[in-house]
Parts: C-alpha cells; sequence; structure tokens
C-alpha cells in the first residue's frame, strides 16, 4: 500500500486520478458505473419482467466500455419497453388464447423495432440538446419564469461556471459531471425504489402492533381475563414476527443501502477531490505569480478557498442526491392526485403558502448567519496568521521590548473577542431560526399532510400500510417543488463561497499577466562564445533606465559591466535589493520574475542634447539592430549622425545569458522535506537509484565541507591545542556526518542553522552544484551572516568558479578611502581584497561604476 491510498474491508481506496491520460477515469469509476445501471435495473422492473437479468448485464457492459450515454440510456428505455410490450400482445403471459386476434411475431417485432427507434431517437435528441432546446422554445415565458422561481437554476448554474474556472482541463468538468450524474441517478433511484417496499413492512409491523389493543371494527377492546389472552397470543405472535423481519426485511436493506449508498459516496468523494486538489494545488501552481498574489491578496490561505469549493460541490451535488432519492415515491402520487383534483386544489396551496411564508422568515435569518460567518472568517484567517508568525518569532518578539509582549497580547486579545461577539450572535440566530424551521415543519407542515392522508383513507385510495409512504411521498413532492426556498440556507452559503472563489480567480486571472521587463541577449554566435566561457563577450548593458519603489528611485544612463565581480554599494533604502528585481524580471531569462507592482521602471525625460551622447546613443541603437539581425554594426550605420538637434533617450537592457541567479537575503526551505530533495529540488527522489543518491548526496556533503560547513567532535588530550585539533579533525567524518543530515527528514532543518550556515547550503545548491556558473550572478547581502574565514572561502570559490561571469554583490562593510589623484582629496572606495574587480554606487540617485581601492 503507498502513501496514496488506504483499504477498506481489505479494498484499496485511492480518489487520485492520472492527470496525465485526458479524462482520465478515477480508481473503480467504470466498475461503479456498471454495477449502478446493473443494479437499478435489476431492481427496478415491471410485471413479467423476465429479461431483467440479461438487460443487466447488457447494460453493466456498456457502462464499462465508457459507450455514448445516449445508446446507454436508449438501450436502459429499451429493456423496460419490451416488458410491457410483450405484456400488452399477450407475449409476456398466457392469455394469448383469451385475445380475439392476437399480433403475429412479424407485428411484435415491428413494434419493438419501432419502440427502440423511438427510445434512440429520444436519447439522441436530448445527448446532443436538440430536445432541451426544443423544450425551452415551446414553453411559455410564465411558466419559464414560475420554475425559475421554484428551481435554483440561477444557483447551479453559478455553481458549475465557477468549477469550471478552477478546472483546467478542457471538457473535463462536463465529462466528470455527466458520470457523476449516471452513477447518482441509477443507485439513488435504484435505493429508494428499496425504500418503499421497506418502509411498507415497517408501516405494517406497527400497524399490528396498533391493531393489538382494538377490536376488529375499530373500539378500543375491554380487558378482561380473555381478551388479556388473546392479547397475549397477538403480542407472541408480534414478537415471533421481529426475527423475519429483522433477518429477511431489515438486515438485506440495510446491507443494499450501505453498499450501494457507500459506491455512490466513492464516486461522490473522488469528484469532490479531483476540485478540491484543483483549487488547492493545481491552479496554486499553475502560475508562479499565484501563489504571489494570493499572499498579497488576502489573509485566506489555500485551504480556505479549496473548502470554499467543497461548500459548492457538495451543496449542488446533495440538491439531486436528494431528490433522486426521493423520485421513486414521488411518482406513486400523480395517478392518486388526478384522481382526486379536489384534495389537491384544497390542501396543497395552503401547504404551498404556508412553507413560502417559512422561507420568508428563515431568509433574514440565514442571510445574517452568512454575513456573521464571512466576517468571522476573515478575523479567524487574519488571527491565524498573526499567531503563527508571532509564535514563529517568539524569541525576536521577546527581545524586540519591554511593551511588544503587552502590545501582542492586546491584538490577540482584541481579534479574539471579534471573533466571540460574532460567533455568538451567529449561533443565536441559528438556534432561532433551527427552532422555527423545526416546529413548521413537525407541527404545522407535518398536521397539513396528515389532513390529505386521512381523506385518501376516507375515500378508498389509501390503505393504512401505505400511510408511510404516501406520507414520505407528499413530503417529497413538496420538498421537490419548493426546492428552491427550502434550500434558502445552503444556496445562500453556496453563493457566499462562490463570490469568495469569484474573487481568488480574478486576482490569478489578473496576476497571470506577465510584468516583465523587456531585454535583450546577444546573437547566437555570441552566445556560444559565452557557453565556452569567454569573458570578453560577458557584458550586462544597461541604458537609460529609471526605476523606483517606495521613495528609492535610481537612474542608470549608461552602464557596461564585463565579466568580473562588483560590489553594489549605497545607503540603505536607495534602490540596491531594487536593482536585483528589476534585472530578475528581464523577459531574456529562463525564468523571469514579473516585477511587484510596487516597482515602477521608466526612461529619462530629458531629451539627449550634447554630442557625445547623442552619438553614443545611435551607437547602441545601431549596435541593437545589428544583434538582431546578426550582423556587423558597420553594415548598419557607418556613422552616427549627429546633426539631430533631439534625440529621446530609450530604455535598453543587454544580458550575456539567459541563465540568471539571484541569492537573496532570506531564503526559503519547506518543512518536513529531506534537505537533499530541496537542494536538487526532485520530491521524494523517486526517479534516482540508490548509487546515484548516493553520489549526489556525497557531493553536496564535499562542497559544503570545502566551505567549512560543519566542525567535526574533537576528542584532544591536554597537550593538544584547540588549533591543532581543529587542523587533525578528520574531514571523512565531517563529510559523513553531513551526509546523514541530508538524507534525514526534519521538521525545520534549514531553521536551525545558523545565518552563515544558510548562506553556504544556497550558495552550493544554486551556483556550486551546477556545471558552470550562471552568466549572471546576483548576491544580495548573502555573505554578511559569514565568519572571516568561510567569507574568505566563500569569496575564492566564486572567484575562481564565476570567472567567466558578471557577479554583483550588495556590499556593506570594510568602505574605506583613498586619494583622489595627486594632491587630491579623500574618496570613499571599496577594497579589493583581491575579490572585487569595480564598485557599483548608487549616490544622489544615479548608478555609477567606480573603481575599487
Amino acid at each position: 500500500m503507498t502513501d496514496l491510498e488506504e483499504h477498506l474491508f481489505g479494498i484499496p481506496l485511492s480518489t487520485h486520478r492520472d492527470r496525465s491520460i485526458q479524462h482520465g477515469p478515477f480508481p473503480y469509476e467504470l466498475w461503479i458505473a456498471a454495477i449502478s445501471i446493473a443494479f437499478c435495473r435489476i431492481t427496478i422492473y415491471t410485471k413479467n419482467d423476465h429479461s431483467k437479468w440479461i438487460f443487466a448485464g447488457v447494460l453493466g457492459y456498456m457502462a464499462y466500455e465508457s459507450m455514448p450515454y445516449e445508446y446507454i440510456v436508449g438501450v436502459e428505455l429499451f429493456s423496460y419497453v419490451v416488458p410491457l410490450v410483450m405484456n400488452y400482445t399477450g407475449g409476456g403471459n398466457n392469455n394469448n388464447k383469451s385475445q380475439k386476434n392476437p399480433p403475429t411475431t412479424e407485428q411484435k417485432l415491428a413494434i419493438l423495432g419501432a419502440c427502440g427507434a423511438l427510445c434512440w431517437s429520444i436519447c439522441h435528441s436530448a445527448g446532443n440538446g436538440a430536445l432541451f432546446r426544443w423544450l425551452s422554445l415551446v414553453t411559455p415565458s410564465f411558466v419559464k419564469s414560475s420554475l425559475m422561481a421554484l428551481f435554483p437554476v440561477e444557483e447551479i448554474r453559478a455553481a458549475y461556471h465557477i468549477i469550471d474556472q478552477f478546472v483546467w482541463e478542457p471538457g473535463l468538468l462536463q465529462h466528470q459531471v455527466s458520470r457523476l450524474f449516471f452513477i447518482t441517478f441509477h443507485i439513488q433511484c435504484g435505493i429508494g425504489y428499496l425504500g418503499i417496499d421497506f418502509l411498507k413492512a415497517e408501516q405494517e409491523r406497527r400497524n399490528q402492533l396498533v391493531r393489538m389493543d382494538l377490536k376488529d371494527d375499530g373500539i378500543k377492546k375491554k380487558k378482561d381475563s380473555k381478551q388479556s389472552e388473546a392479547l397475549l397470543k397477538k403480542s407472541r405472535s408480534f414478537q415471533k414476527s421481529a426475527a423475519p423481519f429483522i433477518f429477511f426485511v431489515a438486515v438485506p436493506y440495510m446491507i443494499k443501502i450501505i453498499a450501494f449508498g457507500n459506491l455512490n459516496a466513492f464516486a461522490f468523494a473522488c469528484f469532490n477531490n479531483d476540485v478540491h486538489r484543483a483549487v488547492r494545488l493545481h491552479d496554486l501552481f499553475d502560475h508562479e505569480n499565484n501563489l504571489v498574489a494570493l499572499a498579497s491578496h488576502s489573509a485566506k490561505s489555500p485551504a480556505d478557498y479549496a473548502d470554499y469549493m467543497s461548500v459548492v460541490v457538495s451543496t449542488t451535488y446533495d440538491l439531486f442526491n436528494r431528490k433522486l432519492f426521493s423520485l421513486p415515491k414521488v411518482m406513486l402520487l400523480p395517478m392518486i392526485i388526478m384522481k382526486q383534483p379536489k384534495m389537491l386544489a384544497q390542501l396543497f396551496p395552503i401547504i404551498f403558502v404556508t412553507d413560502w411564508m417559512k422561507g420568508r422568515a428563515v431568509a433574514y435569518m440565514t442571510t445574517r448567519i452568512e454575513q456573521l460567518e464571512k466576517d468571522t472568517q476573515k478575523i479567524i484567517s487574519m488571527r491565524s496568521k498573526v499567531e503563527s508568525f508571532d509564535i514563529k518569532n517568539a524569541e525576536l518578539l521577546q527581545r524586540a521590548g519591554g511593551g511588544a509582549t503587552d502590545f501582542t497580547r492586546r491584538r490577540w486579545e482584541e481579534l479574539t473577542e471579534q471573533i466571540q461577539v460574532k460567533n455568538i450572535a451567529k449561533d443565536l440566530t441559528a438556534r432561532t431560526k433551527g427552532f422555527f424551521a423545526w416546529i413548521e415543519r413537525n407541527f404545522v407542515f407535518s398536521v397539513l399532510i396528515d389532513c390529505a392522508l386521512a381523506h385518501l383513507i376516507a375515500v378508498g385510495r389509501l390503505v393504512s400500510a401505505d400511510i408511510f409512504v404516501f406520507s414520505r411521498a407528499i413530503e417529497d413532492a413538496v420538498d421537490t417543488v419548493l426546492m428552491k426556498s427550502r434550500s434558502e440556507a445552503e444556496l445562500a452559503r453556496m453563493m457566499t463561497q462562490i463570490d469568495n472563489l469569484k474573487e481568488i480567480a480574478s486576482v490569478w486571472e489578473n496576476a497571470q499577466s506577465r510584468n516583465l521587463v523587456d531585454c535583450n541577449l546577444p546573437p547566437a554566435r555570441s552566445l556560444a562564445a559565452i557557453e565556452r566561457g569567454d569573458p570578453e563577450r560577458s557584458m550586462v548593458v544597461i541604458r537609460n533606465l529609471l526605476y523606483s519603489r517606495g521613495t528609492a528611485m535610481v537612474r542608470v544612463d549608461h552602464l557596461e559591466l564585463d565579466a568580473g565581480i562588483y560590489a553594489l554599494t549605497g545607503g540603505n533604502g536607495s534602490g540596491k535589493s531594487t536593482l536585483f528585481r528589476v534585472i530578475m524580471g528581464c523577459s531574456s531569462n529562463e525564468r523571469g520574475i514579473d516585477l511587484p507592482p510596487s516597482i515602477v521602471l521608466s526612461t529619462p525625460l530629458e531629451p539627449l542634447v550634447e554630442e557625445d551622447d547623442i552619438e553614443r546613443e545611435q551607437l547602441c541603437e545601431s549596435a541593437e539592430v545589428a544583434v538582431e539581425s546578426e550582423q556587423e554594426p558597420s553594415e548598419v550605420a557607418e556613422k552616427p549622425s549627429a546633426d539631430i538637434q533631439e534625440v529621446h533617450p530609450r530604455l535598453s537592457i543587454t544580458m550575456p545569458s539567459s541563465d540568471v541567479v539571484e541569492i537573496s537575503q532570506t531564503f526559503y526551505w519547506p518543512l518536513y522535506t529531506k534537505p537533499i530533495d530541496w537542494i536538487y529540488q526532485e520530491y521524494g527522489m523517486g526517479t534516482v537509484d540508490e548509487a546515484e543518491l548516493q553520489n549526489r548526496v556525497r557531493r553536496v556533503a564535499e562542497e559544503l565541507d570545502a566551505l567549512e560547513f560543519a566542525q567535526a567532535p574533537i576528542e584532544s588530550d591536554q597537550n593538544t591545542t584547540s588549533l591543532e585539533a581543529s587542523t587533525m579533525a578528520p574531514s571523512a567524518d565531517i563529510v559523513g556526518g553531513i551526509m546523514d543530515q541530508l538524507v534525514e527528514e526534519k521538521e525545520d532543518w534549514f531553521g536551525d542553522l545558523s545565518g552563515g550556515q544558510r548562506s553556504k547550503v544556497e550558495l552550493v545548491r544554486k551556483v556550486f552544484l551546477q556545471e558552470q556558473c550562471p552568466g549572471v550572478l546576483l548576491i544580495d547581502e548573502t555573505m554578511a551572516p559569514l565568519d572571516p574565514k568561510s567569507k574568505s572561502l566563500v569569496m575564492a570559490k566564486i572567484k575562481a568558479f564565476c570567472a567567466g561571469s558578471v557577479v554583483i554583490v550588495i556590499y556593506h562593510t570594510d568602505v574605506g578611502r583613498e586619494t583622489d589623484g595627486e594632491g587630491g582629496e579623500a574618496v570613499e572606495c571599496v577594497p579589493s581584497n583581491d575579490f572585487f574587480d569595480g564598485n557599483l554606487h548608487v549616490e544622489n540617485k544615479i548608478l555609477h561604476l567606480r573603481p575599487v581601492c
């Protein structure tokens, strides 16, 4: 058994569907479809229906083979027509002799053929929608309006549309809904038909108990010794009938309703779970921006929206599920009502009016409950995030100041009190609504139904054994007609969740519109030179860039960076990290990351008037045209013209490679994950054999050990200094210890590391494990938490590994001063430290390149 399945009575269960197969079925779905229609056909049959087993087998085979539904349902209708025709023509009994002119075999076959063609034409027209379009045309408008008022058509349509927005595969939802409805219809109708016989048997048993104390004329008996003996005899007879009722009526009914009900519930669970995964997993990770958009838009989690979808799916499904179960009982009413139209005209309007009045009263309370629930869930989501954040940073909170703890307590208290007050109002309103609905249903609605039953018994249309069945039938009929008003609460809640889902669907749709920076790459031959490690071809060129974020604004007029390592310096909030976001947002990157709305890009508005600036701008534009056409610049423009009085600058960014990697200030690491899985980003390493896995683990451990990731435990004697002991520490033991950590799953392995260790892990994961250094490497204060020795090791490793790349490091420390020329003033500079080749400095909102010292 895998982690994706459980066992029920020895049967493996899983609701997972193979998404690589178009419209792929769920586990056991085809078997359930076959069993459902076979069960329905065997359970519901007509008089002298000797062919039900044959038709059940044929229909089950057709459902298992996934034949078109119009064929399956056509054969199903035909299977009910056959015994009716045979009974009518005398083929199903021995009444042929009583008929004066019995039909011949040819006539019977002709009748059956005509019936078969009629069944297929009805199903075919229903399957392609022609039947429903015709019904829509011929139905009067007032009938349509009445149906729309009685049945939740608009709500069901809204539910289908919102589900369809989250199901990514075209046509999948229609396919799954059709299969689920097919299964549910046949199982619920079959179970409902079984329930009729069970209710009759139960009512007859109860009637026997009631009649024990009555004479045959219905008058209550006076108790004497003889009558007491007769009552005891009847009592013993009634007691003896209990065992047959339990074992031959109740237990078989229980087994059937549990078995087939579980099949139906499993089919629904497969569909519901698939839609749940679509919202919580597939749509969320379908586009990289969706997760960021969700986090920035709302305090609600993916689980909240998935639960909203589950409410929509289950509410819509339950409407049909309940009505299909009651359909066999409701079908008993038309013949009686046709014979007693007076009862229908007198009693049913009263029932409908009282139920409508109840619905209006419940509507207000339901709306109020849903609004309170929506407000409560919003605050609960906010409180969960606040509490999780504060608990995770409890140590920082403790060190945040004397009033930090009291401030946090007051904020938690305020959120909790808001939730509790809204819950009280919601609970009291729900309690009032519940008692009101219960009293109306049991002491108003049931009394009116009893009046209808009394009239039917009086006119001889109903016997006492059928009281329970017809009571339920009338109740179910009214429930069907008043489906919308009866389901006011559920529909109101569903529409609230649909609004929530529409909101996040709109957010995700907007998030999928890319917000990337238009960047260029060198021609193919230059890229080939870069891949060979030619440092002369690795160049970042930025022209006429003006970006802002908050109060920070930076202008880059013309910047060319050859292969090398550059320190990016500037004051806090000057826009250094924002420059990294702009570069990572290049459209030419293998994985461009959209710019957040807070970053605004523009081009300097001032036109170029200096001759040198104009000449340089035209040369650059000519070179870009040459790059696009893979020609030499001289072929495009022999000499730039400086006669133009006004030239407006144009934003241009040229990257040496599409391989751009950023090591950010803070790092993400998933919980409950083996470190080696995340380092290679292969979940579970299911496709990697044991030898390859060991090689990968050892390589990572050796790379980390080279950066002094961990210290081995030292056992030194009194004559050995700590420095000598550290040099004597066996590297193999350290590597082995790191390897053990890499394959062990922990809750938060990365969180237990120091800041320097985290930086080393990220550098190894993103840079040193690759075949070559990325064309552009951006390091955002990653080396700040490193100790001096580790920093020296990391810098030497980067210097050697990334010799042919453009490396930019945000740098804050060790800023020195040097003299600007002979007798000049002392100016700030970044010491080379045999690492930096240049200094990108932000000053006065301008980024410029200056040498290191």
